[in-house]
This record gives C-alpha cells, sequence and structure tokens, in this order.
C-alpha cells in the first residue's frame, strides 16, 4: 500500500531557501516578515499542499482555540440547530468545538466538565440539566470563562442567553382564551422532569394567562407527556380512552404536539376545528401544511450565536463574562390553533 505524504514546514522552508522560522511566521500576517518574501513562501506552501499545523502552534503559545459544549439530549431537534449554529460561529472564529451530551443526568455532567476540562478547552457553553450545582462549583474554582444557554436554573446567577419561558406559557395561555377554548390542558414534559425550572416558569405564564381570563388550570389538567412524538400520541390516547376531552391544548414542545396530532386523526379529531394545539420551538416541519402547527418560535440561532461569540470575545479580551441575555419569544399563527367552528 502506498503512504500518503503530507508535506511539512522543512519542505516549504528548503524549496523556498529560508529557515523554517521564517516560513512559521510568513503565516501570521502580523509578524516582521515582508510582503515579498511572505507571498512567496505562501505560493510555495500552496504549490506543495503545505497546511500548518495549527493545533501544534497552540500548544506552543499554550493555547487549544477549542471551546466545550454540553448539551442535554442532542436526538432534541432544537439541539441541532444549536450544534450546527454554534459548529459555524466558533470556526469563522478560528475556534473548534468539543461536544457532550449529558443525558439530563447532572453526575454525568460533572464527569464530562471533568474530561472537557482536562482535554484543555478554553471554555464552556453549558445547557444545565438543573441540578448541576457541583459542575458550576468545579468551573467557577479553575476560573474557566463559560456561559449558559436556553435555561438557568434558579441556583445559577452567571452569564447566561437564555429564553423567557414564564412569557412562552402567557403567551401560550393567552392565544388559547382568544381562540375561545372552554377546556384546556397542558401537556407538560414526563413526571420526573416537570419541576425543573424551565417548565415551572411556563407553566407559571400559562397558569397566569388563564386566571386573567377567569380559568383555573387544575391538577387533572397537566399531563404528563414526555418530549417525544410517541409521548404526544400516547397521552392523548389515553385520554381518549378514559373518554377526557379538551378543545385547547397547549404541548411542552411541537413534537409533542405531532404526536397528537396523529392520534387524533385516528379519531375523527379535527385540528384547528374541534382542537386547538399549540406546540413550541417552531420547528421547520411545523409549517408544512400537512401539519401547519401554530408554535410558539424560539430563536435557537441568534441565541447560539450570542452565546458563542460572547463567550470568544471573553476569551480573547481575557475579561470576566458578565452579560446576561433573556431572549423574548414570538407566537406563529397556523392552522392548529384558528379554531374553525368558532369562524
Amino acid at each position: 500500500m502506498t503512504k500518503h505524504y503530507a508535506p511539512t514546514l522543512k519542505d516549504v522552508a528548503l524549496k523556498a531557501k529560508v529557515s523554517e522560522t521564517t516560513v512559521s511566521l510568513s503565516f501570521n500576517p502580523n509578524s516582521r516578515i515582508s510582503e515579498k518574501t511572505r507571498s512567496k513562501i505562501l505560493t510555495i506552501a500552496k504549490e506543495l499542499n503545505y497546511v500548518p499545523n495549527s493545533a501544534a502552534k497552540n500548544l506552543r503559545a499554550g493555547r487549544t482555540k477549542t471551546i466545550g459544549f454540553i448539551v442535554n439530549d442532542i436526538t432534541e431537534s432544537f439541539y441541532s440547530i444549536m450544534s450546527r449554529t454554534a459548529t459555524n460561529v466558533a470556526y469563522n472564529n478560528g475556534y473548534q468545538l468539543i461536544y457532550a451530551e449529558n443525558g439530563w443526568s447532572p453526575s454525568k455532567a460533572i464527569e464530562l466538565t471533568k474530561s472537557l476540562i482536562s482535554q484543555r478547552v478554553e471554555g464552556l457553553i453549558l445547557c444545565l440539566c438543573e441540578k448541576e450545582q457541583e459542575s458550576m462549583e468545579l468551573i467557577k474554582s479553575i476560573k474557566i470563562p463559560h456561559i449558559v444557554v436556553d435555561t438557568a436554573p434558579s441556583f445559577y446567577h452567571g452569564p447566561r442567553v437564555i429564553n423567557n419561558e414564564f412569557s412562552i406559557g402567557e403567551i401560550a395561555g393567552k392565544h388559547l382564551v382568544q381562540q375561545g377554548c372552554k377546556k384546556i390542558a397542558f401537556f407538560n414534559s414526563s413526571k420526573d422532569m416537570a419541576s425543573f425550572s424551565s417548565f415551572t416558569k411556563q407553566l407559571e405564564g400559562f397558569r397566569k394567562a388563564l386566571s386573567s381570563a377567569g380559568k383555573t388550570l387544575l391538577a387533572k389538567d397537566i399531563i404528563y407527556a414526555g418530549f417525544k412524538i410517541n409521548d404526544g400520541a400516547e397521552a392523548f390516547r389515553k385520554l381518549i380512552e378514559k373518554g377526557v376531552s379538551y378543545d385547547g391544548i397547549f404541548c411542552i414542545n411541537d413534537e409533542v404536539a405531532y404526536g397528537v396530532i396523529e392520534e387524533a386523526e385516528k379519531h375523527g379529531i379535527v385540528i384547528g376545528k374541534d382542537l386547538v394545539l399549540i406546540g413550541i420551538d417552531n420547528l421547520e416541519y411545523s409549517e408544512l401544511n400537512r401539519i401547519s402547527l401554530t408554535s410558539i418560535n424560539i430563536d435557537y440561532e441568534l441565541m447560539t450565536t450570542l452565546a458563542v461569540t460572547t463567550l470568544i470575545n471573553g476569551i480573547e479580551k481575557n475579561s470576566p463574562i458578565t452579560s446576561k441575555i433573556m431572549l423574548e419569544p414570538e407566537l406563529i399563527i397556523r392552522n392548529s390553533s384558528k379554531h374553525l367552528k368558532n369562524i
């Protein structure tokens, strides 16, 4: 088998008839090398297909130019959006990202944090899984730059770019009331995660909107579903079997709402006519005519861009990161909430 030969710094230096140091400096636009020499060396490097070893250079400078990004569940659609955006923003700023998934586990989160720190990442982007005091204590003790995205538990008071979770619930509640819904339910996360701060804030906002309209959300109207399409379908099927019906449902995310749509169709329930339905995240499939789901839009691209840019600026300037940004949600109205029987 023929081995592929990668050209080295020495090869470029020999062909250009200069020292290896001169070649190395030529790839730094701020170095003392003349433009004539630099141009010559870069041309030869291109001819030889030479690629500078930036990793070695960064290590010599005490840098890795890497950032750790810990997410809760990479299978969630919005985490894919965040990961893709973070990769692009980091790349455009000369950084690479190392991803890790904590699976909503605080114990796993602390081990991942230790692992990323041991890999000498220069900063951390964190999707906290709620009970992560130990991870945060470690991060603070070694003073590694960090920023939290998406949601922030009540114990966390540091830099963040997060959603206004209260407004998400309030917007949903107001819309269901405006559409004339009389019997309303909230399809929450799974029961073991419903106490997480982001979900309790959404529920708080939802309850406030209903209360302002003279309506009460009872405990039996909070349905513990989960996060996936099958979870939404299963939760709705159980209600049908019990003979329980609602004319307005607010779902914890779009995927759960998709499940409700799928199961409702099996029983002849027309979404937008018999049942008003709202999701969260405004996933790309939600706008398809087949689904046409009213959803609360979360700008995950903007959120991630702000977080990564803020973190890198702090790293490069060696200055404390203090930004505390809260993004406001937006209701995107589609056919699933037009309540056609009242029009």
